[in-house]
């Protein structure tokens, strides 16, 4: 009876010693590659996030250049409704401008 229990008792005790081993080696190797690469997916995601704003305000900067200025005064209050001023600059000769 003794022998089974100092059997169990070895096998036990391998198996925690294996389960230690390989968190060892998980820890120790695969997750600093991990964090390494999930870091670098971080960087691409922000990097693409940037350019797609950039060539958004490169196409606004570009649609703003091409714009009179009664149209730039529209688009500055289209929320506050219809706005006279930009009216009066339809209505202005282009040489004052």
């Amino acid at each position: 009876m003794f022998a089974q229990i100092k059997n169990w008792s070895l096998a036990i005790f391998g198996g925690l010693v294996g389960v230690a081993i390989v968190i060892v080696v998980v820890w120790a190797f695969v997750l600093p590659d991990a964090r390494r690469e999930g870091r670098e997916d971080e960087k691409a995601d922000r990097a693409r996030d940037t350019l797609g704003q950039v060539q958004e305000r490169t196409r606004d900067d570009a649609k703003r250049e091409q714009m009179d200025s009664a149209d730039l005064c529209v688009e500055y209050f289209r929320d506050r409704g219809r706005v006279p001023e930009c009216d009066t600059l339809r209505l202005r000769p282009l040489h004052e401008e």
